[in-house]
């Protein structure tokens, strides 16, 4: 067999394993962006369903209760009153996400969002969240003028 023959099986092989290799990277990038679209296409109804309830801080820290039905959330942070349209994302990372538009509340807070990193685990709800219009925490930590950390208990009807 000429050389040019066996080059070209070679080639041809090649071009085969290349291709392969690019449409399986192509199949597992649109995966990962379908569960994403998927996760995106879930209502806010339905990815908010596990904060329904009333929720309240107990012990030291800030006194807190915040009651969300269904996609609003009125809370009471020491005795000032808030109501917030409430959009979830389950899927960010490193921590999944709360962006609370506040319609009601303090003048100088009111169409501003306060964005909230947090953990749900059964009956609690540790939040993280942001001053209004100040940029999300990244760690679970309070920080003066930045950020407050709510640790919460789900309360009993």
């Amino acid at each position: 067999m000429p050389l040019t023959k066996r080059l070209g099986m070679r080639a041809s092989a090649g071009l085969t394993t290349l291709l392969t290799v690019a449409l399986w990277a192509g199949l597992s990038l649109l995966g990962g962006v379908t569960d994403r679209a998927l996760a995106d296409d879930k209502p806010q109804s339905e990815l908010l369903k596990p904060f329904q309830g009333t929720w309240a801080t107990e012990g030291d820290g800030l006194d807190a209760k915040w009651t969300f039905e269904g996609e609003k959330v009125k809370a009471t942070v020491n005795g000032t009153d808030y109501t917030c349209k409430v959009k979830v994302d389950t899927e960010a990372k490193p921590n999944p996400t709360l962006d609370l538009t506040i319609e009601e509340g303090p003048e100088e807070s009111k169409g501003k969002v306060s964005k909230a990193i947090y953990k749900l685990d059964g009956e609690k709800l540790t939040l993280c969240v942001s001053v209004p219009g100040k940029d999300r925490p990244k760690d679970f930590a309070q920080t003066e003028d930045e950020s407050y950390l709510f640790a919460m208990k789900k309360q009993k009807k």
